[in-house]
C-alpha cells in the first residue's frame, strides 16, 4: 500500500533522518517509538507532505516517484488518501466540532453540505461525541478535543491514518479513551502509524514496532520481540529507561 525508501532530510548541516524506509501493508498498525528528537515527527510530516524531503522515493495511491519530482496533484493526491492526528489537536477554535469534521469533506472533497454533515455524523459517533455537534472546541476536555481530531481523519476514509504522540498533550485520565478509540479502529482493520510513549499500546495493538534514534531506524520488528528480546542494545536501553518510568 505505502512503501517509503530512502528518506532523508537534513536541517542546515544537521541530520534529522538518513536513509529511512517503510512498508506499510493494507491492515497494518505500525508503532513508531523513541526518544524526543528522533525524527520521528519529521518522518510522518514529509510521508504526508506536510515538510519537504531531501531525498527518497514513495509509492502510494498510484504514485511512483522520488519526493523531488512530486507535483503538486501527486501532492494533492497523497493529501486525499490519509489522514493526520495532530499533537495538539489543530481544530478551529471558531467552528463547531461539526463544522471541524465536516471543513475537509466539503472543500478538499467537494462534498455536499448534507452529505458531509451525515459522514460527520457518523464519524463523531464512532468516537463517542455524537451529542458533542455544536460544542466549540474551547468546551471540550483535551480528550475529547483529540476524539474530533480522530473522527476528522476517519470521515475523510483515508488509505492510512497517521497519529503524531496523540496522547501526550493529554492528563493521564483522559489517555484511555482516546486509546481505545484507537484501538477499536484497529481492531476494524484501519491502517494506522502511530508515534507513541504508550508501550502498552504499541505492544499489544500494533503488528511492528519500529525503534528510531537520531534520525536512524535502528530495529524493527514483531512486539513479542522487540520488547522481550531486542537485538540492539540502544533498544534495550530506551526500552529499559521508558518502561521503568510506567
Amino acid at each position: 500500500m505505502l512503501t517509503i525508501s530512502h528518506l532523508k532530510k537534513r536541517f542546515g548541516q544537521r541530520t534529522i533522518l538518513e536513509d529511512i524506509d517503510l512498508t506499510v501493508h493494507q491492515g497494518d498498525v505500525i508503532t513508531l517509538i523513541g526518544p524526543s528528537g528522533s525524527g520521528k515527527t519529521t518522518f510522518l510530516r514529509i510521508i504526508t507532505t506536510l515538510e519537504q524531503a531531501d531525498g527518497g522515493h514513495i509509492q502510494f495511491a498510484g504514485i511512483d516517484k522520488d519526493f523531488a519530482d512530486l507535483t503538486k496533484r501527486d501532492i494533492q493526491t497523497i493529501r486525499r488518501n490519509v489522514g493526520f492526528v495532530f499533537q495538539n489537536y489543530n481544530l478551529f477554535n471558531n467552528k463547531t466540532v461539526l463544522q471541524n469534521v465536516t471543513e475537509g469533506l466539503i472543500v478538499a472533497q467537494k462534498r455536499s453540505k448534507a452529505a458531509a454533515k451525515a459522514i460527520a455524523v457518523s464519524a463523531l459517533a464512532k468516537v463517542g461525541l455524537a451529542d458533542f455537534q455544536d460544542y466549540y472546541p474551547s468546551q471540550l476536555s483535551g480528550g475529547q478535543a483529540q476524539r474530533v481530531g480522530i473522527a476528522r481523519a476517519i470521515a475523510l476514509n483515508p488509505k492510512v491514518i497517521f497519529f503524531d504522540e496523540p496522547t501526550s498533550a493529554l492528563d493521564p485520565e483522559l489517555v484511555t479513551d482516546v486509546l481505545q478509540v484507537m484501538r477499536q479502529l484497529a481492531a476494524e482493520g484501519m491502517t494506522m502509524v502511530v508515534i507513541t510513549h504508550q508501550m502498552s499500546f504499541a505492544r499489544d495493538v500494533s503488528n511492528q514496532v519500529i525503534f528510531m534514534a537520531d534520525g536512524h531506524v535502528i530495529e524493527k520488528g514483531q512486539p513479542s520481540q522487540l520488547f522481550t528480546t531486542p537485538k540492539v542494545s540502544r533498544t534495550k536501553q530506551f526500552l529499559a529507561e521508558i518502561l521503568a518510568t510506567v
